[in-house]
């Protein structure tokens, strides 16, 4: 993934996550998770991301 992509895949999160929420008034609850989903999202950077990945591969290799 480039950061192209990753830019991408950003911006489809933060739509799947404003539809989450489209059919019903939000809660203050609603409101503090949909922030910090936000927060997290927006922190995740290409170095991050690749990291990531590379841990989750390594744990699916090590459990299958």
């Amino acid at each position: 993934m480039n950061e192209a992509e990753l830019r991408h895949w950003k911006s489809h999160v933060v739509v799947e996550l404003l539809v989450e929420f489209t059919d019903n008034a939000m809660t203050p609850d609603d409101t503090t998770k949909a922030l910090a989903r936000m927060e997290t999202l927006h922190a995740v950077t290409y170095e991050g991301f690749q990291e990531a990945k590379k841990v989750l591969a390594g744990r699916k290799a090590a459990v299958g």
